[in-house]
């Protein structure tokens, strides 16, 4: 009579379980990239009230008689390869994966402990580093240009590089700088009319670049006849280089001139076509500009003005290699492939580092540590860090993972859990009914 009883209780016991996480599924309902979890049940032991026989010449074989002992928890996986819904926040930090990785997360600042999730609630914190939205951890993967190999060193990815910049008050600030570049390549375009008066003083040219320094500075020449009786033969001088504040940053022991000589049957350029500035001093942030003039012509004009249409140009004839002034950061945005790029004023972007991920032989075998965290364990075997790309997968940026915790399968579940501890309590309560009468045989 005992076992009935003892089997009802364990039976509360495992629908007491499934009720809790049937519990906690609802409560994460709007929880993050939460997984659902399922009880699974086992029975337990049997006691063997007869023992089976085999078959004689005349008598035939029995079965075995067995009373349970009641039921058990055998399992409560989760529910980890059901893609959640994309719930769209169009916060450019919220990002989303599409497939089967996950985030590698570490709350040491060396990344040497991971945790993995997929949660995408990211922020950037006071030091410019990539972190979690709800507990700061640091978001793992590698900097600069390049990708992400098979079994990379992951390490914090350290978005923001805030440097002191002073504003034209005088008081300073912090933000992201990114250098400037030289103007390496130019070039002039246009005709040289032989016949145009202003070549006799000098006819004014400029040429707007960018230093070494990130400024913009102005290269200013004077284009003369030649000095000679030739009208096919011109000098292209340098007269200063002024910076921004149109203040001349000219040596004077820089003295430029650049013979132009060109043919007098078709009037094209038969002198050497490039010139490389090499300049001493405050100028020397514009050395090494290479100046084109295969571009350049030498006819007489129709027009009574007789005046020449030559114009100099920053960068080459396809428009590479024009150089760009100090930028300061603008902007961040996300690839697909978990590149991280960061936008300047300057016009330029550039990949600052991407955003490692995480696969497992057997994903349903990690450890829930909470705050949206898994950890690695012995049945989901060792973290393979790769290129979220690899195996086809990718990310959404502006768009989060929301739980994927079915409501009409929980309510179904609630229902037969109930209905389950109901009638294991009327085991025990019939039980108890049962003993009640036996023990009125006596009275």
């Amino acid at each position: 009579m005992m076992r009935s009883m003892w089997s009802g209780v364990a039976g509360l016991k495992t629908h007491q379980m499934e009720m809790d996480v049937i519990g906690n599924n609802i409560a994460n309902v709007n929880t993050t990239s939460y997984k659902a979890q399922a009880t699974g049940f086992q029975d337990i032991l049997y006691q063997t009230v007869k023992s089976g026989t085999g078959a004689g010449d005349t008598v035939g074989s029995t079965n075995i008689s067995q009373v349970g002992l009641g039921s058990k928890v055998g399992s409560i996986y989760t529910n980890i390869a059901a893609q959640g819904s994309a719930v769209t926040t169009d916060n450019v930090m919220d990002i989303m994966i599409t497939g089967p990785s996950f985030f590698v997360i570490s709350p040491d600042i060396s990344g040497a402990e991971m945790n993995f999730s997929r949660d995408g609630s990211f922020a950037i914190d006071a030091n410019g580093d990539l972190v979690t939205k709800s507990n700061g951890y640091y978001v793992l993967g590698t900097m600069g240009q390049g990708g992400i190999t098979d079994g990379a060193t992951v390490q914090k990815l350290h978005i923001i590089n805030r440097v002191p910049v002073t504003n034209p008050d005088g008081t300073t600030r912090q933000a992201d700088i990114m250098p400037g570049q030289a103007t390496s390549q130019s070039y002039f375009k246009g005709n040289i009319d032989e016949l145009d008066p202003s070549l006799e003083e000098g006819k004014g040219l400029s040429l707007e670049v960018y230093g070494s320094d990130g400024n913009k500075y102005t290269i200013k020449f004077a284009l003369t006849d030649g000095a000679d009786d030739a009208n096919n033969t011109y000098s292209l001088n340098l007269t200063s280089v002024l910076n921004e504040n149109g203040d001349s940053v000219l040596s004077p022991t820089d003295d430029v001139k650049i013979p132009l000589v060109y043919s007098k049957s078709d009037g094209k350029l038969i002198s050497a076509g490039t010139y490389t500035l090499n300049l001493t001093g405050g100028a020397s942030v514009v050395s090494g500009l290479s100046i084109d003039f295969t571009h350049t012509t030498n006819y007489a004009g129709t027009s009574s003005s007789h005046s020449s249409s030559m114009y100099g140009y920053r960068g080459n004839d396809k428009g590479l290699n024009q150089g760009y002034p100090n930028g300061e950061l603008t902007n961040i945005s996300f690839g697909t492939d978990g590149s991280i790029y960061g936008r300047y004023s300057n016009g330029q972007t550039i990949k600052k580092g991407q955003i490692a991920v995480a696969e497992f032989n057997n994903a349903m075998g990690l450890e829930k540590v909470g705050d949206n965290l898994y950890a690695a364990s012995l049945n989901s075997g060792a973290a393979q860090i790769m290129d979220i790309t690899k195996d086809g997968g990718y990310m959404n940026s502006g768009v989060l993972e929301g739980s994927n915790v079915d409501l009409a399968k929980e309510f179904t579940d609630m229902i037969t859990t109930q209905r389950g501890f109901q009638a294991n309590s009327k085991v025990i309560t019939t039980s108890d009914e049962m003993l009640q009468i036996l023990r009125g045989l006596k009275t």
